[in-house]
């Protein structure tokens, strides 16, 4: 069809009818456009991207030469590499086959039957899991506007809390509790209590040292620190976290230590990543802190709601519609996102943070799931 063809065809037709035409014409296009477009999934919160070549060529020289021998089960070279890292004794730290592994062996020894786990809620999902399984009943404190209350969980510590489980940055709200507060928290907790600090995702936080609630083990021989490589290191696939405790709380620590340590491809990669991978963390820690900024601005003349994320995610609600329902209209630009529902909370969803392209997108699938198209970037996709 010629161009003066392409107009004739308006000639006999109304204003309305040619607006008509031209917006199903649009839609199709953006249909046929969209078809094109791979879907970018954000609905999980481990790194998108390989680790460096240098961690994966240390897993795969170990397979070659050293498969036949047995790992050595206290992972030595590990523990004097984060003894240095935390300043602490290499004692107070044990390596084991994920954090979430090293939390439930810790759940299993603490934990009895009739007892309870308590946690801010939502949380990790895994945490009522673990309760479970270790014949505890697991008890909710609810968030204070996304944010761990400390004020609240004491309030329900009763004769039968055993452990409370925090999970800091939160999973999956992303919300901070400081040091300051948990040394409160702690200061405060009856002695048959412990208090469990998962922080998978603490290297995405700006508010203090990552260290700083690490520390606290020196002061409170309840305390007990997980770590995990999954998430800022990338090496989800090897299975490796870490649980640091007081000085005074080695037997408890050696209790929880894997029979017969953490097998040799694992080690070979976590000390290498050790060796060689800060420059590669702070680089994705960097981006993650701009780009999650980012959505925090764009959104800002929205009708969303988002706590103040110290994560790698963001959990974000949409005034009037569920989280199902923002999750189903996200996936029709393209974008996938966890719905909240079996996070914790039915009107949020979780958006993993990655890097400018993936807010790009992000952003561009926002507006145009809540009826703003206009002010969509022509670039987004």
């Amino acid at each position: 069809m010629g161009l003066l063809d392409y107009y004739r065809q308006f000639e006999d037709m109304d204003e309305a009818e040619v607006n008509a035409a031209l917006r199903a014409r649009r839609a199709r296009e953006k249909a046929l456009a969209l078809e094109r477009v791979p879907v970018l999934d954000l609905s999980h919160t481990g790194s998108p991207d390989l680790p460096n070549a240098e961690v994966v060529g240390a897993s795969v020289y170990q397979a070659r030469g050293r498969l036949n021998g047995y790992p050595d089960e206290r992972a030595r070279a590990i523990n004097r590499a984060l003894a240095e890292r935390h300043y602490i004794r290499g004692e107070q730290i044990v390596l084991g086959n994920g954090a979430a592994e090293l939390l439930r062996t810790a759940a299993y020894l603490l934990l009895d039957q009739g007892s309870e786990l308590l946690s801010p809620w939502p949380s990790y999902s895994l945490y009522p899991t673990i309760a479970s399984r270790a014949g505890a009943r697991f008890v909710e404190a609810e968030l204070a506007d996304g944010f761990v209350d400390p004020a609240a969980l004491l309030a329900q510590v009763g004769d039968r809390t055993r452990m409370i489980v925090i999970s800091n940055p939160n999973d999956p709200t992303g919300t901070y509790i400081e040091s300051g507060q948990v040394g409160e928290l702690l200061s405060r907790l009856p002695e048959h209590t412990y208090l469990a600090l998962d922080e998978a995702y603490v290297h995405f936080q700006d508010i203090e040292d990552e260290d700083a609630s690490m520390r606290l083990v020196e002061a409170f021989p309840r305390l007990l620190v997980f770590r995990t490589f999954s998430k800022a290191y990338g090496l989800s696939g090897v299975r490796a976290g870490y649980v640091v405790g007081a000085p005074s709380a080695t037997s408890l620590l050696a209790s929880i230590a894997p029979m017969l340590g953490v097998n040799a491809l694992t080690q070979a990669a976590v000390l290498q990543a050790l060796k060689i991978g800060d420059r590669d963390l702070q680089r994705l820690r960097a981006t993650v802190i701009e780009q999650r900024n980012r959505v925090r601005e764009a959104i800002e003349d929205m009708p969303v709601e988002m706590p103040e994320s110290q994560a790698n995610f963001v959990w974000l609600r949409a005034e009037g519609i569920s989280g199902d329902e923002l999750a189903r209209r996200l996936e029709q630009s393209r974008v996938k996102v966890a719905p909240g529902g079996t996070l914790g909370d039915e009107r949020f969803v979780r958006a993993a943070i990655r890097d400018a392209h993936a807010t790009d997108r992000l952003i561009w699938a926002l507006r145009e799931g809540l009826g703003e198209r206009e002010h969509a970037p022509a670039t987004a996709l």
